[in-house]
């Protein structure tokens, strides 16, 4: 088919580079593979502002609220986690104007009471992840990556560090712990952590805004602890790489872990310790877990897995 008779779907994301920007940038790369439909990726302000008047989209597909358009064509809104304060009130509405609500987590449908929501996981491109090889060595790089923008998750890596700090105490060998991350609550939660009582073993290094590919390669396990999530991407391509990951319960991560299958979740203190050491313990057994990992992200959350499920959300839409 000629790109001039496909069927133009417009997603509408933030223009901030997160999450929702990026999973709009990933599903029209998707689209734009296709036969059917060519997308187009509007962040900008301007292109938001216009895009209700753009009469060749079929389909507006956004993750905006706000968004709205002039003709009876299908109109998507896409949440991605819990909205809070005046962002209520312009949520519901959203939800009441669009023809389609999806999100990407069982529990977030259920967190945010939307019965009439589909579920559709987010997807990660897993050529562009590089499976590592997990080895036997004198040290230990074990990775953290997460958003210093919700106080929840600054909570979480202060709490991450006590149980570090406790495991190194038990183990005799290097241990570097690396955290990917930046947002306002970084300052106050490297303050917490400085005043905690760090063994001489381990170390922490900090590399703010940064992209997490350049350090799964060099990475053991990948370690993460949040009291406010719903489906963190980061943990979904640390599985992508064959990290062995170890995460508190929170959100949706027992919809994308089998605990003690492909990963491992676990909230207590002294058995996330535990698990940690376990892995640290037994390079084969970070093996299995990082190849089962692996093998499930290819299974159940590859876009050759999801981009279907859009595919077939959007032709319904337009019978």
């Amino acid at each position: 088919m000629k790109d001039s008779q496909k069927k133009l779907i417009l997603i509408i994301t933030p223009r901030k580079k997160g999450g929702p920007w990026q999973w709009g940038a990933d599903l029209v790369e998707e689209l734009n593979k296709t036969s059917e439909f060519k997308a187009e990726h509007i962040f900008k302000i301007r292109d938001k502002l216009l895009s209700p008047f753009r009469l060749k989209a079929r389909i507006i597909h956004t993750t905006n609220p706000l968004a709205w358009t002039v003709s009876a064509r299908p109109l998507i809104l896409t949440i991605h986690g819990k909205y809070y304060g005046i962002w209520k009130f312009f949520y519901r509405l959203g939800i009441a104007k669009a023809s389609t609500i999806s999100v990407p987590s069982k529990f977030l449908k259920t967190s945010l009471d939307i019965e009439r929501a589909i579920v559709i996981p987010n997807a990660i491109d897993l050529s562009k992840f590089t499976q590592t090889n997990i080895a036997q060595r004198d040290f230990f790089n074990i990775l953290t990556v997460t958003k210093f923008w919700f106080p929840g998750k600054a909570r979480g890596v202060a709490e991450l560090a006590r149980i570090m700090f406790d495991l190194a105490k038990e183990f005799e060998k290097r241990i570097n712990w690396r955290i990917v991350g930046f947002g306002p609550f970084l300052e106050d939660v490297k303050k917490s952590i400085n005043t905690m009582d760090k063994p001489n073993n381990i170390t922490v290094q900090w590399f703010g805004f940064d992209l997490p590919q350049k350090y799964f390669a060099d990475s053991d396990i990948f370690a993460y602890f949040s009291h406010e999530d719903n489906m963190p991407i980061a943990i979904m391509e640390a599985m992508a790489v064959g990290l062995p990951v170890v995460t508190n319960k929170i959100g949706a991560v027992n919809e994308i872990i089998n605990s003690g299958k492909d990963g491992f979740i676990v909230s207590e203190h002294q058995a996330y310790q535990n698990t940690l050491l376990k892995l640290m313990n037994d390079v084969v057994l970070r093996r299995d877990i990082g190849a089962a990992a692996r093998k499930k992200i290819k299974e159940k959350f590859s876009w050759q897995t999801i981009l279907p499920k859009w595919i077939e959300l959007y032709k319904n839409l337009l019978k």
